[in-house]
């Protein structure tokens, strides 16, 4: 009792838990550890991938992305600090130089946690809709609905590509043990984006041409194409349009982020491709159930549920907090952020795949998101004005996905 109190205290202090209810808090402190690892211990990323990891208290030094800083946390007297918050690389580390408290919180069950604390009582159903609603809803908050398989692969050449010790020879062997990967990168290093002065026909002269930071963004993005899979006519159709909408709102991310110098082009590419991924388990688990399912029920319970199921999905996949927010407001056309993230990225370009396809979509004037990028709002009927010399670019961009 004395260390769950301990907790509860610690997790109040969390910004990803601190506005859960006192009985999800509870449930959630009965599943963490509070302990102290001593001085001069390394504590590697992919050690704890299946955890979060916060230093309560001491003095650590955490190498990051590259990047080498000291971190110090006093308990009490100030917030625990989260010690692989982003998209993990399995070379990051920590390494305590003092006696050290740390809490480590199962990621599986912090995830079933947040989903527990969402509202969905209020959603519009008919009583076939409410029923699979209810078992969804059920699965999620219990922590057993069936996932997406993590990009294996993606994550494979991400650890290898970060490495400055790794060649090339490394990574074309990587990429040649996946078949489908690895003819999809030939095709898109062939594509008009990428294309050289002739044909690319090895794969090791494709990452050659691509170099490391392409060749990670491309076989990442091709490896989620792997997860939009479904077995019966009506649902196959349905995440098929998924996908395509996918690729278009990634290709709208990239060229946002290009134009306007926002953030990073490769990971809003992958944010946009992100932004729908958890219509995906929802369309897997609909047809598991359902021999015959209708098109109109797909939509509404990718509608009202995708956002939920989506920050499991890349809670999962460990791509980093960046992406889940991404997922998160993926439908939320209201999202304001005081400065340019990936969700704002991922939000205007759903609005410029709407618009492009003479589909429903609010007024521009209506969405923080263009503010957020330091975008002025398109007139009624309008397409983004900065991205009118784009087109060759986005044509080769979906060339790339298939599309």
């Amino acid at each position: 009792m004395p260390q769950t109190s301990g907790v509860l205290s610690l997790l109040s202090q969390i910004e990803l838990t601190q506005d859960l209810s006192e009985e999800i808090l509870g449930e959630l402190a009965g599943q963490c550890w509070l302990g102290e690892l001593g001085a001069k211990k390394r504590i590697r990323s992919g050690d704890v991938r299946a955890h979060r990891l916060f230093l309560v208290d001491g003095n650590m030094v955490r190498m990051y992305d590259g990047v080498t800083e000291r971190l110090q946390s006093f308990q009490e007297l100030s917030d625990p600090i989260d010690l692989f918050p982003e998209a993990r690389q399995e070379s990051d580390c920590v390494i305590t130089e003092t006696p050290c408290k740390l809490l480590r919180i199962p990621v599986a069950a912090l995830d079933a946690a947040l989903s527990k604390s969402t509202e969905v009582d209020d959603i519009d159903l008919d009583p076939t809709e409410a029923a699979f609603l209810a078992e969804l809803y059920q699965l999620i908050t219990a922590n057993r609905l069936e996932l997406p398989a993590r990009p294996e692969v993606a994550l494979k050449i991400q650890e290898l590509t970060s490495d400055p010790e790794s060649g090339i020879d490394e990574l074309t062997e990587i990429i040649q043990h996946d078949g489908t990967i690895a003819g999809a990168l030939l095709h898109a290093t062939n594509s008009p984006l990428f294309r050289a002065a002739k044909e690319i026909l090895s794969v090791r002269d494709a990452v050659v041409r691509l170099g490391y930071r392409n060749t990670r963004m491309l076989t990442t993005n091709l490896a989620l194409r792997q997860a939009f899979k479904a077995k019966h006519a009506v649902t196959r159709e349905s995440m098929k349009q998924v996908w395509t909408d996918s690729v278009l709102c990634s290709a709208y991310s990239y060229l946002i982020s290009d134009v306007l110098k926002v953030q990073h082009r490769e990971r809003a590419l992958l944010a946009g491709l992100v932004a729908g991924i958890g219509a995906v388990p929802i369309i897997q688990f609909i047809e598991m159930r359902d021999d015959d399912p209708r098109p109109a029920m797909i939509e509404s319970l990718i509608e009202k549920l995708s956002s939920i199921t989506g920050v499991l999905v890349i809670n999962y996949w460990g791509l980093g907090d960046d992406l889940v927010r991404v997922a998160e407001e993926s439908s939320n056309w209201g999202y304001a952020s005081d400065e340019p993230d990936y969700a704002s990225i991922a939000l205007v370009a759903k609005w410029a795949m709407l618009q492009s396809e003479g589909r429903p979509h609010p007024d521009a004037a209506e969405v923080p998101a263009f503010g957020a990028l330091g975008l002025a709002p398109p007139a009624p009927g309008e397409p983004i004005a900065a991205l009118a010399d784009c087109e060759e670019t986005l044509e080769s961009l979906k060339s790339m996905f298939n599309l």
